[in-house]
């Protein structure tokens, strides 16, 4: 208990400091945090910001990602202390491949990487995105740039998750079904996106739009089912045009 404490303690130390070197001071600066947050997409009230600077609680992962952004500091430093707040790289620099992680698409071309056909299930719509390593860490818990791709989805089949063409970042070292989640994978010379659960002795094919039937496969008919990736996170295309 006392190091939990104190770990709060700590956390709120840095914040504070944080807040003062971004010039966020005064009575007013919960609700100034809070809203700017929101605006972010986080889910926080003014009361939860409180909680951060009178060490009641530290920000879950993706709040702590979104606090570091707003107060331009180094993640790890605001929710560890580990190294300097701010990190100095120089402009010449910026390109250089060690302070990026790229993600490249899933190379489907016209045939999935197990000769499957791949156009009726998965649409190419960005060739490539790329992280700052700080905000990689967070998001990717640690995998390696080499293990993660983009996919996009051709299809309303999983609607309730995510929209067709919405940017889906999948672990391709994942080659196996290892528990319930979303997975890429072939069945019977057929490529399928679909969310896959043990129930029992069965495994069960599900789409998340419900107006797709749940099917289901026998540990035997599972054992063929050869898996290409497991979606990990998912990314919202809506685009507002103005002007």
């Amino acid at each position: 208990m006392v190091k939990k404490e104190s770990t709060r303690q700590a956390f709120t130390a840095r914040l504070i400091a944080a807040c003062d070197s971004a010039g966020i001071v005064g009575h007013g600066r919960n609700k100034q945090v809070a809203q700017a947050l929101q605006q972010r997409g986080c889910r926080i009230s003014t009361p939860g910001v409180w909680k951060w600077f009178n060490a009641q609680s530290i920000p879950d992962d993706s709040n702590l990602l979104a606090l570091s952004q707003l107060l331009d500091v180094r993640v790890e430093w605001l929710q560890f202390g580990m190294d300097k707040p701010h990190v100095v790289i120089e402009a010449s620099s910026l390109t250089d491949p060690k302070h990026m992680f790229r993600v490249e698409s899933l190379d489907i071309g016209q045939r999935s990487a197990q000769g499957i056909a791949a156009r009726d299930v998965l649409v190419e719509t960005i060739q490539a995105i790329e992280f700052g390593l700080d905000e990689a860490r967070v998001l990717f818990n640690g995998r390696t740039a080499e293990n993660i791709r983009l996919i996009a989805l051709n299809n309303d089949s999983m609607v309730g998750t995510f929209s067709p063409r919405d940017q889906l970042f999948v672990d391709i070292s994942v080659q196996r079904f290892d528990g319930d989640g979303i997975y890429l994978f072939t069945l019977d010379d057929q490529l399928y996106l679909k969310r896959l659960q043990l129930q029992h002795k069965k495994v069960a094919v599900i789409s998340d739009n419900k107006r797709y039937e749940t099917w289901y496969l026998t540990k035997d008919e599972a054992a063929s089912l050869r898996v290409v990736a497991r979606v990990i996170m998912s990314q919202a295309r809506d685009y507002q045009i103005l002007g």
